[in-house]
C-alpha cells in the first residue's frame, strides 16, 4: 500500500502541529525511526499494517 507524498505531507503536518519527535511518532505507528523517515519522504510501497497505522494515526483526532 502506497504512502503517496501528499499523505506523508499530513504525517509530517501533524507531527510538527503536535510538537513531537520522530521518537515519539515512530513509538505511537509501532515503527522503527528509519522506517518513519521513509514514510515522511513518501513514495513508500508500506506493508498493511503500517499503513494501517498511518491512516488510524492520522484520523484519530478527528
Amino acid at each position: 500500500m502506497l504512502i503517496t507524498y501528499s499523505i506523508s505531507e499530513k504525517i509530517r503536518s501533524k507531527r510538527g502541529k503536535q510538537d513531537l519527535t520522530k521518537t515519539e511518532v515512530a513509538k505511537q505507528l509501532g515503527v522503527s525511526r528509519t522506517t518513519l523517515s521513509k514514510l515522511e519522504k513518501g513514495n513508500y510501497d508500506a506493508p498493511k499494517r503500517i499503513y494501517e497505522s498511518v491512516m488510524n494515526w492520522l484520523v484519530e483526532d478527528y
